[in-house]
């Protein structure tokens, strides 16, 4: 039942299956001791790539929220699009938000 041309079939498709994992496993530890060098993708380029890549997932590429905020408004006080007092947020406005933003979890 078994004869030469199985075993070699299988000695074949074993030797196949260490030589993927190996070579997985040797291209993950080079990526992961570039990184420890210093050399690599940033944070913010791999961000950017996967977004360009990938069509249907959404990418946040905003590492600080708080200064692009501040960018923003003061490129429209700047323009004139808004003035401080449009700007300016009630204490009551600040807890409303929070509440909407607390889940439960």
């Amino acid at each position: 039942m078994v004869d030469a041309n199985v075993l070699m079939g299988g000695g074949i498709a074993v030797a196949g299956l260490v030589a993927g994992i190996g070579l997985v496993s040797f291209a993950e530890n080079m990526g992961e001791r570039s990184k420890d060098r210093g050399g690599g993708l940033s944070a913010d380029m791999a961000t950017r790539i996967t977004g360009g890549l990938m069509e249907d997932v959404e990418v946040d590429s905003v590492s600080d929220l708080s200064s692009l905020t501040d960018k923003l408004e003061a490129a429209l006080m700047e323009t004139g699009g808004a003035n401080e007092k449009q700007l300016a947020m009630s204490e009551e406005d600040k807890k409303r938000i929070a509440d909407e933003a607390d889940d439960g979890w």
